[in-house]
């Protein structure tokens, strides 16, 4: 007996120890990895510090701009801030309430380090809100990774756990979407793995769970993300057939959390659900172009960024004989259906500006039980039924498989470009056929370039890279327009144009580099038109000037490709003068053919 108990202590301390490393490594990851996503959330850490300092909703104790009311997805919000709704004189945060709240104690803590979402003369500090929602996304997302490893370690070996754990985290939206910032996601779907360990202990070792405490998890995944409304719904159908002892305080709870939340509703917006939570926000319009877009496009879909996918459905087919909890399969496989259907019902069904499948970003916490069941069916089932060649190539299709997720992941945690992608060289919400082109996947901005258009912008007079106008002679290796200028982004930008008349030029660039004291004093700036290297310039004073490079008339097409080469391109971020991710080498002005004089 000593030894039994000797034994069960070692393997609890190894499992702790083990569960200690994969929070410290995921955190790690998460928060060293440079992209982060910003849009929605928004405000969100604004109104977790209004609450901390005002006890309040209203983010009216704020200097935001009060913009004219644009009518959108069943409110009214302030100007181009989608964030932010209108409802009579009063600014409120639009998206779903239960994250601000949720993160109130976390932004406390930083507050005392001195980061905080607003200024001291009440204004907005969108630099402190980008820094709080990373630091917390890493956070709970690192929680996340730790709890699938626990769940894992309920039926699988503690190796076997530490690779389903290390794969949900980095080969999911975990890595990509849910860890990027405080997406309505992030808490949800921490709040579904908690539910989901209670679940699976339950049915793996028998332990029961407290059902006011899975009832208020439940409700508090709904108030960070409507759509979490699918497993609570089945959930309670499966306790009502499963565990119907558990049913009514398990419905009590939820009953008085959610006449709480539509209290809280009618008192704030006279109605008893707020706009965001409204079903007529789905509209089904478009369902069967998002369905499998949302399954699998090349920029959105689920199976092309997660394609681990198809090796959990090939266990569950495969080793079906051998699964133990058949129950909590269908559960899970009702749950992903209904909410895929359901999210390809949204306008737009796409996600926006984001990365991969954000919408789908609810089921990983299904997925990587499927997987555990999976697995664990594999494991049991006995060697003889299958070959050694047959359970060699499982193991490397799998391997493979996982890999290729986790670079597609990666992707999109590392490399700014792919968050460019969504608004450059074309914007996602107005190009819907961008998501389905192949020659420009999201996964792969910045490692091949976007497809040359077919037209090009005849060229009539200089080209003001200050004027948005100017976009349609960008091809790519170029930032938004600014204020008199555009910045180049990445190691390349290139220009593209057509000429009427073809004849010897003078090519005019009025430029500046990024300089940096004692970091990087000059930029070398590459010139070459059409495949053809022209003159190598070297700029090391910070003002901009123009710049002349000689063209003759044989370089010129009637269609051109200027390309500035940039191999000091760098970003600010790397070099700790500010958080820009941008790989910045020149700051242009305009560019321009003058006719060169003939000569004698």
């Amino acid at each position: 007996m000593g030894s039994f108990w000797s034994a069960t202590r070692d393997r609890l301390r190894l499992t702790t120890t083990t569960g200690g490393l994969i929070f410290v490594v995921s955190l790690l990851i998460f928060w060293l990895s440079p992209v982060t996503q910003v849009t929605d959330s928004n405000y969100s850490m604004l109104l977790s510090q209004d609450l901390l300092e005002h006890r309040s909703f209203l983010l009216d104790h704020y200097d935001i701009p009060r913009l004219p009311p644009e009518y959108h997805d069943n409110t009214y919000q302030n100007g181009h801030i989608h964030e932010i709704e209108l409802v009579g004189d009063h600014l409120y945060y639009y998206f779903p309430p239960g994250t601000s709240i949720l993160s109130a104690p976390f932004v406390a803590i930083l507050n005392r380090f001195g980061l905080s979402a607003s200024n001291p003369d009440g204004t907005y500090n969108l630099e402190g809100e980008i820094r709080i929602q990373a630091l917390l996304a890493g956070l709970l997302m690192a929680i996340f990774t730790t709890l699938v490893f626990y769940t894992a370690c309920l039926e699988l070996p503690l190796v076997v756990s530490v690779v389903v754990a290390i794969g949900t985290a980095l080969g999911t939206q975990v890595w990509s979407t849910a860890s990027r910032g405080m997406w309505n996601e992030t808490w949800g779907i921490l709040l579904l793995a908690i539910v989901l360990y209670l679940l699976f202990r339950l049915e793996a070792i028998g332990r029961r769970f407290n059902p006011i405490v899975v009832a208020t998890l439940l409700a508090w995944s709904y108030f960070v993300r409507p759509t979490n409304a699918v497993p609570i719904v089945a959930i309670t159908v499966y306790l009502f057939f499963y565990h119907r002892d558990l049913l009514i305080r398990y419905l009590l709870t939820g009953a008085i959390w959610l006449a709480l939340f539509m209290v809280y509703s009618w008192y704030h917006f006279h109605q008893l659900l707020p706009n965001y939570f409204l079903v007529n926000r789905l509209g089904f319009r478009d369902f069967w172009v998002a369905l499998p877009g949302n399954v699998v496009s090349p920029s959105r879909g689920l199976l092309i960024f997660v394609p681990i996918l198809f090796f959990l459905g090939y266990l569950l087919v495969r080793y079906w004989s051998q699964i133990t909890h058949k129950r909590l399969v269908w559960l899970s496989l009702i749950i992903i259906v209904v909410h895929l259907v359901a999210v390809s019902g949204f306008k737009p069904w796409n996600g926006g500006a984001c990365y991969g499948p954000r919408y789908s970003t609810s089921l990983i916490p299904w997925f990587a039980l499927l997987g555990i069941i999976g697995i664990r069916a594999r494991l049991k089932s006995p060697p003889e039924k299958r070959s050694m060649l047959a359970s060699r190539a499982e193991l490397a299709a799998g391997s493979l498989l996982l890999v290729l997720s986790i670079f597609m992941n990666a992707r999109g945690a590392v490399s700014q470009k792919t968050w460019a992608w969504n608004v450059w060289p074309t914007s996602v919400d107005k190009v819907a056929g961008k998501i389905w082109d192949w020659r420009q996947p999201q996964f792969l901005a910045g490692l091949v370039r976007p497809p040359l258009p077919d037209n090009f912008p005849l060229l009539e007079d200089r080209i003001d890279f200050a004027n948005p106008d100017s976009d349609k002679y960008m091809w790519y290796g170029w930032s938004w327009s600014e204020p008199e200028i555009r910045w180049s982004d990445g190691k390349e930008a290139t220009v593209i144009f057509a000429l009427n008349e073809i004849q010897d030029s003078i090519l005019q660039i009025k430029m500046g580099p990024f300089l940096a004291r004692e970091k990087v004093d000059e930029q070398a700036v590459g010139v070459n038109l059409n495949g053809r290297p022209l003159q190598t310039l070297v700029l090391r004073d910070d003002e901009s000037r123009v710049y002349e490079v000689a063209v003759s008339k044989e370089v010129l097409k009637r269609k051109n490709i200027l390309m500035l080469d940039l191999p000091n391109a760098v970003s600010p971020k790397s070099l700790k003068v500010s958080g820009d991710l941008r790989q910045l080498a020149v700051r242009v002005a305009w560019i321009q053919l003058q006719k060169r004089a003939p000569q004698r």
